[in-house]
């Protein structure tokens, strides 16, 4: 199935977590922020199972100046 993560297509089994698929695209494990059809998606909510055609954002922090 297929999910869009920041406007890009990616393809996903349909047992995927937002977890797995954070931890798959390489994304850092702290300062990230997922959120799912337009709702922030508290870490607690990680494991929730995507969908065909689910829309996630992800910001990550950056530190500098």
């Amino acid at each position: 199935m297929i999910v869009v993560v920041n406007e890009k297509e990616v393809e996903v089994d349909e047992r995927t977590t937002v977890a797995a698929l954070m931890e798959s695209l390489g994304f850092p494990d702290r300062g990230v922020a997922v959120a799912l059809q337009s709702s922030v998606l508290p870490r607690s909510g990680w494991q929730t199972t995507l969908f065909d055609g689910a829309r996630l954002e992800v910001v990550t922090a950056v530190q500098g100046g």
